[in-house]
């Protein structure tokens, strides 16, 4: 096993020859498996048979662009979206984010949300792992060209989040603490984002991914 794995199965779960574990990743499935040798940072295993197949392709690509925040509000947010089956998470750079990363720390930081995100694709069952990106401002992430519909959430925004027609492939791009500035909001629909509002109430910056995503896969995705 890599040896983040073999750690935490050998040293943190004390797992010995014969104890029973599943492995898994996108492409080839879930198997049952077990362990054959097990040594400090290193850990041996004996695949076993396919107890899952590989998923079919999602019906709906959920691309999720986050305002970074200080604390654990992103760490909650990512671990949210990825039991909520997106498939692309980039913090975003914003006027408002009180956020700023030296390149070291980016790089730890990534890192950092990438484990939030396969820890929370294990516990949920998920076999793939949303893509973590570098983050971008929110200029550079509307300067990408995307066939995917954008939305953005303002609590001042034109249409309720119901109102989205039919969709399946959304980019859904949501603020810091405090919200999106007027020059970011007018840039947003100058790219041509449906600006959106979830209803009467502001929500938190972690809350609102939760809600939102889980409105549009019930919507046009998986849930319920």
């Amino acid at each position: 096993l890599p040896a983040e794995s073999a750690h935490y199965l050998g040293t943190v779960l004390r797992a010995r020859e014969g104890d029973k574990v599943m492995l898994f990743n996108a492409r080839d499935g879930e198997f049952a498996a077990a362990v054959s040798k097990s040594k400090k940072g290193h850990v041996d295993v004996t695949i076993g048979e396919c107890v899952r197949a590989p998923e079919n392709a999602a019906t709906l690509r959920l691309h999720l662009a986050l305002g970074l925040s200080r604390g654990d509000r992103m760490d909650y947010a990512i671990q949210k979206a990825t039991e909520l089956g997106v498939t692309e998470i980039t913090p975003l750079f914003t006027e408002h984010g009180e956020v700023r990363l030296k390149p070291d720390r980016l790089e730890n930081k990534l890192r950092h949300f990438e484990k939030i995100a396969i820890n929370a694709a294990e516990q949920c069952g998920r076999l793939d792992v949303p893509a973590i990106n570098t983050p971008l401002s929110l200029d550079a992430f509307l300067a990408q060209k995307t066939n995917a519909t954008r939305l953005l959430l303002e609590p001042g925004g034109e249409l309720r989040l119901t109102a989205a027609q039919a969709l399946s492939d959304i980019q859904l791009i949501i603020g810091p603490e405090g919200g999106f500035s007027e020059h970011e909001v007018s840039l947003a629909r100058a790219s041509n984002c449906e600006i959106m509002r979830l209803g009467p109430r502001v929500l938190r910056t972690e809350t609102a991914p939760v809600a939102a995503l889980a409105i549009l896969q019930f919507l046009y995705g998986d849930l319920a």
